[in-house]
């Protein structure tokens, strides 16, 4: 007779190999069930997807009119700060940073002479020890910061490639807070012209940009108006202004070739 000790220990023995195959057996199948099954990407908190780093949703485009400022000038709807935040929002869309700081880091004062005298001159330059890059200024009335004019302005006696381009980016920009209903190719187009024109035409000294000389081209669509100005010994300037159909009609009578855009 067996014991039942040993009885216990051969059936062991006996049902060990059975119990491990059959465990591998089964983890084997689980194994082959989950393979080619991809588990679904998990979103870590707080983070940004890869297709959408980097991409900020961009505001409303400005609706920009005309109005009548005090002393009868003319102005766009827009206010200086306006501008800074439409053109940083287009720039950061596709740069993922801003370009222009406030208002209150750019430069400015009262001018006191030429056609905007008593108007604030502000004056923008991303770097302000580089005297040779490329600016914006803008001019508004003393009490208030709506825009009266624009010029996105080029140091021509310190051409280089590189900041010509710069200024044909800040141009780019420009036009984009100004003429949102313009495709980029159209506004390429644009600048493209506006700068050919302002070298096929210099204007002498005394013909400055402040004397109020009129341009010899202003490119129209809607409540905007764009010209090229260049006089010797000044800087080449795309200037945007608010235009009314009686404004047009002055300039029309003072020379100036009127295009639609």
């Amino acid at each position: 007779m067996i014991s039942y000790k040993k009885y216990l220990s051969l059936l062991i023995v006996v049902l060990c190999p059975v119990l491990f195959f059959s465990c591998k057996k089964n983890e084997q199948a689980v194994s082959e069930k989950n393979s080619g099954t991809e588990m679904p990407p998990v979103k870590a908190e707080g983070k940004e997807t890869e297709s959408t780093a980097g991409k900020k949703k961009m505001s409303k485009a400005l609706e920009i009119g005309t109005e009548e400022g005090k002393n009868g000038h003319l102005q766009f709807s827009v206010s200086i700060e306006d501008f800074i935040e439409c053109y940083n929002q287009y720039y950061r869309r596709d740069k993922e940073s801003d370009y222009i700081q406030p208002c209150s880091e750019w430069y400015s004062y009262i001018q006191d002479f030429g056609k905007h005298k008593g108007a604030v001159h502000y004056e923008f330059t991303a770097d302000k020890k580089m005297w040779t890059l490329p600016t914006i200024t803008i001019y508004t009335p003393k009490k208030g910061k709506a825009v009266r004019e624009l010029t996105v302005n080029f140091d021509d006696h310190s051409y280089t490639e590189i900041m010509y381009k710069q200024y044909e980016e800040l141009c780019f920009y420009t036009l984009r807070v100004f003429l949102p209903d313009l495709p980029k190719k159209k506004i390429i187009r644009l600048y493209q012209k506006i700068n050919r024109l302002a070298y096929q035409n210099i204007f002498p000294g005394e013909k400055g940009f402040d004397s109020g000389n009129p341009p010899s081209d202003l490119y129209c669509h809607g409540a905007v108006g764009v010209y090229p100005y260049f006089a010797y010994g000044d800087s080449v300037r795309m200037c945007i202004i608010p235009v009314t159909g009686k404004v047009l009609k002055e300039y029309k009578e003072r020379g100036t070739v009127i295009h639609d855009i």
